[in-house]
């Protein structure tokens, strides 16, 4: 069975099994009898309203019972699941999570349909000249996630057509549509029903996907090819079976005696009460509310044609009301219905005779005495080509379903631009039903084209001047044409979005941005007497209309996100622990990033100087209230300077932005409209007070760090001293935190921290140069000599020669300074000069970046006060050439390391020869005799110092070290043989030998 078969197979049971429960004594009428079902919908009453007064016992209230099903079709439908959670789906999707929104209101219940009987193509036509075509699969399904604000904007914008007196229900107007619908298919010719012909019916939501084996179309369905289409909109509009058999086989009658030149909606109406007999229901019930919908109906139409004439509106009343009681269309007595249909088919005649007012052609008296009614029953023709089962989705029919529409539009008059127009606004509040963006899109390209049109018709113009409609402007009642209406009530509902879309307007609904921000100019230009008072930069919009529009909505949607901005920032503070104008900052920040980003590149194709007004309003707003802040702080405390890094970082962020967006054009703009926050004036102390506490720490830690070093290695990798990583460390520290500051700095800034560094480092050369002890103190002294002078006794005995050994403040010095130690602190020394070369690189880059953004701050600064933009530049460019010289501060640390060096360098290869192996080297060389104390009986020991050298020693460094040695060895050789003292004797025959010697020192020597 097709599912709109079994949907009325649904339909027909939930209404015998109502009727049973009811009529069957379960429960009662509040007079204590049965319940009289005769005047009760059953298809509007609540399922579950019955069942629990069935199990309540309570009275039947139909009122109530018809409240309880139409507030339960604001919801999805709930089964009664364990988790509580679970909701059936309208369509079936195949993936992701559960909607963020409540199922869609449809009016009544909906029938489960394969979601493949909607639209899937881009390539649909919107209209009869309008189409969308693309490869973008995405478009189709673009959607914006719904809010209860977007619910809430569906329920409560409409035309402001009157209002309807008879109480009639979407229900009601749907059928009446359709019995409008079908008179126009059935009078023009176009369908034919034919008694003695049954056809097979079948749905065609989606003919494509009709299959193959259903053969070759029948001979009648060739001869009426609207048959398939009318029972595609039936479905649409959700007529049932049983109705739609009964209002065909009414116009079997009436076709033969009717055309349609001479029908309208009453004639229609009238001519159907008097052919569909009670017969051709299935129950007396359905009969009964049919009839009275009719008489609703009439009395809708006819009562406005009779409000000065009380006695004629008394009499018309008192027909209808007989109308809806009399049960027997049979009696022919006086006052029976054949007479009261007869009598008010008199009435409508004579209103029909009236001739028009405007002179269109088909024009009659109920095109402008109803026109209300009428525009609504085209509305809901119109809302046939959406899918009921897929919100927002069009059928593949639209296009001749619209086509057909055309039939009906002598009945209830409607001209081209009626049509259009109530079309962009079917797709329009169908977009506010669903969020789909393909609609909104729609809606743009309709209201494009009938702003486009040249209808060229001056009746028609008047005509439509006398639809009037009631549309609320800021708290009053306004009145408008049908069209204006159209374009008022979408360009306010635009103009609510656009006015804060900041807050509508979130990353996951962008893609919508675009398009309502041309919607509202569409619309929006018809009403510029409308436009708000421009507040802030009035003569930068202009004179043109598009350009105040977008103005006003740049301008109220900036000054509703600073509103929030500044209530958040006021409720965060206390959480965080920041002032609140931090906060807001920052928070600036975020909009203004947001602004560049999403919204700007839209608005500036409307408007250029859109950018240009967002980030000049931010910047104004900001600065009134940071004003008061920066006149009345009297100390710089830990807020202020939090506040000031914040007010300086947010107008960097602006002027960023505007220079991105405008360049070097911003003087024009700067000099008239921005006024800098001088944060600089306030912040330069703040930094130098900063500057000042950061060097008497930096100098704390170095004495510190430098008191406790006890000159090991950190590693075998890394040989320097530990505490100059610590004293780098700090360094690195207090440059990170001077540039992360994000406040304005000068260069006065700049050479007070690189005076800190430089100053902090050289202390800590100075400590390791004042270890150092003279290298002479490590000679042993001079013997005796061994030559006798005239003036000494000849007998005098000689003394034995002992070496001298240094003070005890010396050898303690000298304890200190061993080989070991004097590695170390040649390769913290070179230490010092590599991350002194990092330190000045890594400032030069940061001073770089963070001098970009001053530049464009001190640009301001400068052309607000009447400065022209290149010479600023050129003044700045200037001042970042002449940064290069304060870092020569750095040239003197590092002269100082390599004089450190040299004496080290100067002192170790002594220290080696002179002290740690004198005993070996100096005091037993040549002892005794040269053969038996040969000098290569003391190059191992040599060696082995040279072999622990080179595992302390930064390969950089190793050479220099080991010359040092060896040119000390040589300078102990020629101790050795000079003041060797009397222990040792030499001989002719000891040349050669202490030639050898020599000549494998020189070797050593020059080998270095």
């Amino acid at each position: 069975m097709e599912y709109p078969l079994l949907l009325e197979g649904y339909r027909r049971d939930r209404r015998k099994l109502l009727e049973f429960l009811l009529s069957a004594g379960l429960a009662r009428s509040p007079l204590g009898n049965s319940i009289d079902l005769a005047g009760v919908d059953l298809d509007t009453i609540s399922a579950d309203y019955v069942l629990e007064l069935i199990g309540s016992g309570g009275e039947f209230d139909p009122s109530e019972a018809t409240r309880r099903y139409f507030d339960g079709l604001k919801y999805p439908i709930m089964k009664n699941s364990s988790s509580g959670n679970s909701f059936f789906f309208l369509s079936k999707p195949t993936y992701g999570c559960p909607p963020q929104r409540a199922a869609p209101h449809t009016g009544g219940e909906i029938a489960a349909k394969s979601t493949s009987n909607s639209i899937r193509k881009e390539e649909y036509l919107v209209d009869e000249d309008i189409g969308l075509s693309g490869n973008d699969s995405s478009i189709g399904v673009a959607t914006i996630p719904e809010s209860s604000q977007s619910i809430k904007d569906a329920d409560t914008i409409s035309l402001g057509l009157p209002a309807l007196v008879t109480g009639l229900s979407d229900d009601d107007m749907r059928e009446t549509a359709y019995e409008v619908l079908l008179a126009s298919l059935v009078l023009g010719g176009e369908v034919h029903f034919l008694e003695e012909k049954k056809k097979e019916k079948k749905s065609r939501f989606l003919k494509g996907l009709m299959s193959k084996r259903d053969g070759l179309i029948s001979q009648s369905q060739q001869e009426n090819c609207y048959s398939d289409l009318l029972d595609t909109i039936r479905v649409q509009m959700e007529i049932s079976e049983t109705m739609h058999a009964c209002i065909k086989q009414g116009f079997r009658l009436v076709g033969l005696r009717m055309t349609l030149e001479q029908i309208d909606i009453p004639f229609l109406l009238l001519e159907l009460l008097s052919a569909i007999c009670e017969t051709d229901f299935p129950n007396e019930r359905l009969h009964i509310q049919w009839r009275r919908r009719q008489a609703n109906v009439l009395e809708e139409l006819l009562m406005v044609s009779v409000n000065d004439d009380l006695n004629m509106q008394g009499t018309l009343k008192m027909f209808l009301s007989k109308l809806r009681s009399i049960k027997d269309q049979g009696l022919n007595v006086s006052g029976g219905f054949a007479d009261i249909l007869t009598i008010v088919k008199q009435y409508v005649s004579k209103l029909l005779r009236m001739p028009g007012k405007f002179g269109l052609q088909g024009e009659s008296y109920f095109w402008t005495g109803s026109y209300h009614f009428n525009l609504k029953l085209y509305e809901k023709l119109l809302c046939s080509i959406f899918d009921i089962l897929e919100d927002g989705q069009i059928i593949e029919e639209a296009d001749e379903i619209l086509g057909v529409l055309k039939l009906t539009w002598p009945i209830l008059g409607i001209i081209q631009k009626i049509h259009d127009t109530l079309y962009a606004w079917v797709l329009f509040y169908q977009f506010i039903q669903t969020g789909k963006i393909l609609l909104l899109r729609y809606t743009v390209l309709q209201m494009q084209k009938i702003l486009s049109s040249n209808y060229d018709d001056g009746i028609g113009e008047a005509y439509i001047d006398h639809l009037i409609c009631s549309v609320e402007s800021y708290g009053s009642t306004k009145i408008l044409n049908f069209v204006d209406a159209v374009f008022f009530i979408i360009k306010s509902w635009c103009h609510n979005q656009l006015e804060d879309y900041h807050l509508h307007f979130s990353q996951d609904k962008s893609i919508a941005f675009e398009s309502v921000a041309t919607l509202a100019v569409l619309c929006g230009v018809r009403f510029t007497d409308e436009c708000k008072e421009i507040k802030y930069i009035g003569h930068m919009a202009g004179t043109l209309p598009e350009s105040m529009l977008v103005h006003i909505f740049v301008e109220k949607s900036i000054q509703a996100a600073y509103r929030q901005a500044v209530s958040l920032s006021d409720s965060q503070s206390h959480v965080q622990l920041k002032h609140p104008l931090a906060i807001l900052a920052n928070e600036l920040k975020l909009i203004a990033e947001k602004e560049h980003t999403l919204f700007n590149p839209v608005l500036r194709r409307l408007y250029p100087d859109s950018g240009r007004l967002a980030f000049i309003l931010m910047h104004l707003l900001y600065g009134e209230r940071l004003k008061p802040f920066l006149e009345e702080f009297s100390q710089l405390s830990e807020n202020v300077k939090e506040v000031l890094t914040a007010s300086n970082s947010l107008e960097l962020c602006l002027v960023d932005k505007l220079y991105a967006l405008y360049g070097n054009n911003m003087e024009s703009f700067m000099i008239n409209y921005l006024h800098p926050y001088q944060i600089k004036k306030f912040s330069g102390p703040l930094i130098l007070q900063w500057i000042h506490a950061q060097h008497v720490s930096i100098l704390q830690w170095t004495e510190r760090a430098i008191e406790i070093e006890d000159w090991e290695p950190l590693s075998s990798q890394q040989r320097q001293a530990k505490s100059v990583v610590e004293v780098f460390r700090i360094v690195e520290e207090t440059v990170d935190q001077f540039f992360s500051s994000n406040l304005p700095m000068d260069t006065i800034h700049l050479r007070s921290l690189l005076i800190g560094i430089s100053q902090s480092l050289e202390v800590y050369v100075l400590h390791i140069v004042n270890q150092q002890v003279p290298k002479t103190t490590l000679f042993p002294s001079s013997p005796a000599l061994t030559r006798y002078a005239e003036s000494v006794n000849p007998f005098t005995r000689k003394k034995i020669y002992q070496p001298t050994t240094p003070e005890e403040k010396i050898s303690i010095q000298l304890n200190n300074l061993t080989v070991r130690k004097l590695c170390v602190k040649l390769n913290t020394l070179y230490y010092v000069r590599d991350q002194l070369d990092n330190i000045e690189d890594a400032i030069k880059q940061s001073w770089a970046l963070s001098l970009s953004g001053f530049t464009l701050l001190d640009c301001m600064s400068h052309t607000t006060n009447g400065q022209n933009v290149a010479a600023v530049y050129k003044s700045l460019s200037a001042q970042s050439e002449s940064v290069d010289e304060l870092f020569t501060v750095f040239d003197d640390v590092r002269r100082s390391a390599i004089l450190a060096s040299e004496k080290i360098f100067d002192f170790i290869g002594p220290r080696v020869i002179f002290w740690d192996v004198r005993e070996s080297f100096l005091f037993s060389l040549y002892r005794g005799s040269v053969e038996s104390a040969r000098l290569e009986m003391f190059l191992p020991v040599i060696d082995q110092v040279l072999d622990c050298i080179c595992d302390l020693i930064i390969d950089t460094l190793r050479d220099k070290v080991v010359l040092s040695i060896c040119q000390a060895a040589m300078d102990g050789y020629i101790w050795v043989l000079l003041d060797g003292g009397p222990c040792r004797v030499f001989s002719e025959r000891d040349v050669t030998l202490m030639q050898e010697d020599l000549a494998v020192l020189k070797i050593m020597v020059t080998s270095m």
